[in-house]
């Protein structure tokens, strides 16, 4: 498709001329950008003169920090249980080993629940406004974790943690997670530090370990409403044009044709879809096999694992809706073998754990042959739509119907 001879600011002008105008601030510059990126004739070629490599800098720059900062504080968070136990936390409350086993398990039951409504909150609502939310509430749940008298206040503290927590991992994805092998290797130099508080104010060091991390998170999260920028279309260190063309890039993210435009509105159909799409459930045992495969070579292996599974999915998801609750599935479901986990290498086992070795090994051979699903099972539904699309099957269908398929469509592309 050659270039279109309009420049995208003109279209945009064009596309206001033809619209109600009566928008808020914020919803009018949204739509402004998005008729730039999508206006009849826009193509790749039209942000040709940009440099896209700059572009992705200055979004680096501006959002990989601040999403850092907060994915750290989360792994602290949900990880200092086992610092608090170093420091006398299982003794104190006179928990068996099953019983702590459990105040981990619980955590993931309803991190794994939450993270599609999570999700589609974050849709709904500015990320500014949502993840800066729950990270209040979960810093709170953390500070009052260092209050609990017995197991079941731990328990029932873990629990809420989970929900609170649930949003934040599917709000940042794909984005950046080497914070986490940060938080790993800092928070039991940060835990000893505190930990040496003890019977500072008459509590356990452990419990400090809760309430100053929990007060630091709660801290930060008032400092986020700020920092964190919400949408594409609204980044002010973009101009006009740069945003247009991020805009664009997401739009027609897949197309082997750059004329449907991915969808934006919310239905409960793309919120089923998501659920009954068999890619989902696959690289969920793809997400457990790397996982469980990187314990082997931890260092260099876990953490980069979690960027290369999550965004393989989401790159082969159409529509911002289903994309969300597809990640949130995925991550939800695939942060159960945390759950399992907990469980794989029981006290009892020692010293060889034979159990526990066997189900990692069991987990690794699982992933290996869900990837090759994903790889065959792609490249046959593309050879696929190739074929129908020489012999013109895409036009018979408009564009509203293409951009209502989503990833189903003829016109998409599967990335393997």
């Amino acid at each position: 498709m050659a270039p279109s001879s309009t420049p995208p600011n003109e279209k945009a002008e064009v596309f206001q001329a033809e619209t109600a105008p009566n928008h808020g601030h914020v919803k009018g510059q949204v739509g402004r950008i998005d008729a730039m990126a999508t206006a009849p004739g826009t193509t790749l070629e039209s942000f040709s003169h940009l440099d896209e490599k700059m572009i992705l800098r200055k979004m680096d720059l501006r959002l990989i920090p601040m999403l850092a900062l907060l994915y750290l504080l989360s792994f602290l968070d949900r990880g200092n249980i086992g610092n608090a136990k170093i420091e006398g936390l299982q003794e104190d409350l006179e928990m068996s080993p099953d019983q702590y086993n459990w105040c981990l398990t619980v955590f993931f039951f309803t991190y794994a629940a939450f993270e599609v409504p999570s999700n589609l909150l974050l849709k709904k609502l500015r990320p500014s406004i949502w993840l800066p939310t729950i990270m209040v509430a979960w810093g709170l749940v953390m500070t009052l974790m260092g209050i609990v008298q017995n197991y079941t206040g731990l328990l029932i503290a873990r629990v809420f943690l989970g929900v609170t927590e649930a949003g934040l991992f599917p709000g940042v994805a794909a984005l950046f997670f080497s914070a986490a092998s940060i938080a790993g290797a800092f928070s039991g130099l940060l835990a000893f530090a505190i930990g040496k508080m003890d019977g500072v104010g008459g509590l356990e060091g452990w419990r400090w370990i809760f309430i100053l991390e929990g007060i630091v998170t709660v801290l930060v999260a008032v400092f986020a409403f700020w920092a964190l920028y919400d949408f594409p279309e609204t980044a002010g260190f973009l101009t006009e044009e740069e945003r247009a063309f991020v805009v664009f890039r997401l739009k027609y993210q897949g197309q082997s044709q750059s004329r449907v435009a991915q969808t934006d509105e919310f239905k409960w159909t793309y919120v089923w879809d998501a659920f009954k799409d068999w890619q989902i459930w696959v690289n969920i045992f793809v997400y457990w096999g790397v996982v469980y495969g990187g314990v082997f070579i931890a260092a260099c292996a876990i953490y980069p694992a979690f960027p290369g599974v999550i965004t393989w999915l989401a790159n082969n998801l159409s529509g911002s809706y289903k994309r969300s609750v597809g990640m949130a599935i995925q991550i939800g479901v695939g942060n159960l073998g945390g759950a399992m986990a907990s469980n794989f290498y029981r006290q009892k086992d020692g010293p060889r754990y034979v159990l526990g070795h066997a189900l990692e090994l069991g987990f690794i051979g699982g992933g290996i042959i869900a990837a090759l699903i994903l790889i065959f099972g792609y490249s046959r539904i593309n050879k696929s739509r190739e074929r129908r699309m020489a012999a013109g099957e895409h036009e018979t269908v408009s564009e509203e119907e293409l951009s209502a398929k989503g990833d189903k469509a003829v016109t998409w592309r599967y990335m393997h």
